[in-house]
C-alpha cells in the first residue's frame, strides 16, 4: 500500500509540473499587453465585435467594450471608434448594431468607422490594419474584454507595432476563463501549423 501511495505522489507531482510548464510555455507567448499612457491621445480605438444576443440586442460584452470606447472617446484619449465585427451567430452585423448603440451615448457619426467584414479576431485586426493605413492612424487602442485581451494581442502585434491595449473590470466565470485558455492554445496549434505550410 506504501507503495501505491509514493507512486500517486510522484504522479501528482509530475501532473502539476507538466501543468506548470505548459503554462509557463503558453503564456511566453501570450504575454499581457500594454496599456494605454494617461497624457497621450490616439489617433484610433479598435474595438473588437462580439456576437449580439439573438433578439439583435447588445450583449454584456459588447455593451461593455463599447462603454469603454465611449469612455476614452468623451475624455478626448482618442479622436475616433473603429467598430470591427460581422454577423458570426445570427443574422445581426456586430459593428452596426455596437456603433447604433455609441450614437445614443452622444459619439458623432463621423467619429466612427465600421469594418463589417470580420469574422473572427485574426480578421479583425487583419481588415482594421487596412482602414488604419488608408487613414493614416498610426498611435492605436484596441479594447477589448480582459479574458480576451492575451490571445488579442498575440495577433494586434502582427498588424501593429505602436498600440495599447484598454478593457474593462470583469470578474470571468471559470467556464469562460478555461474557453478562453483553450482558444489560446488552439491558436498556437494553427500558428505552428501554418509555419509548417
Amino acid at each position: 500500500m506504501a507503495v501505491f501511495g509514493l507512486y500517486q505522489m510522484i504522479l501528482l507531482i509530475c501532473i502539476i509540473l507538466f501543468v506548470l510548464l505548459a503554462n509557463l510555455y503558453l503564456y511566453h507567448h501570450f504575454p499581457k499587453p500594454k496599456h494605454p499612457l494617461q497624457d497621450i491621445s490616439y489617433d484610433v480605438a479598435i474595438v473588437l465585435g462580439y456576437p449580439c444576443n439573438a433578439d439583435g440586442s447588445l450583449s454584456t460584452v459588447q455593451k461593455k467594450r463599447m462603454e469603454t470606447a465611449i469612455n476614452l472617446y468623451h475624455k478626448h484619449c482618442v479622436h475616433h471608434l473603429l467598430i470591427s465585427g460581422s454577423c458570426v451567430q445570427n443574422t445581426y452585423v456586430e459593428a452596426e448594431m455596437m456603433a447604433a448603440y455609441a450614437l445614443t451615448q452622444k459619439i458623432p457619426k463621423q467619429a466612427l468607422v465600421l469594418e463589417t467584414k470580420a469574422r473572427n479576431t485574426y480578421e479583425n485586426l487583419k481588415y482594421a490594419k487596412c482602414i488604419c493605413d488608408e487613414n493614416q492612424w498610426e498611435n492605436i487602442i484596441v479594447i477589448t474584454s480582459p479574458s480576451h485581451m492575451r490571445r488579442a494581442a498575440f495577433f494586434v502585434h502582427k498588424f501593429f507595432r505602436n498600440y495599447v491595449m484598454d478593457t474593462y473590470r470583469e470578474h470571468s466565470s471559470i467556464r469562460v476563463r478555461m474557453d478562453e485558455y483553450f482558444r489560446m492554445w488552439n491558436t498556437l496549434y494553427y500558428e505552428r501549423k501554418l509555419r509548417k505550410n
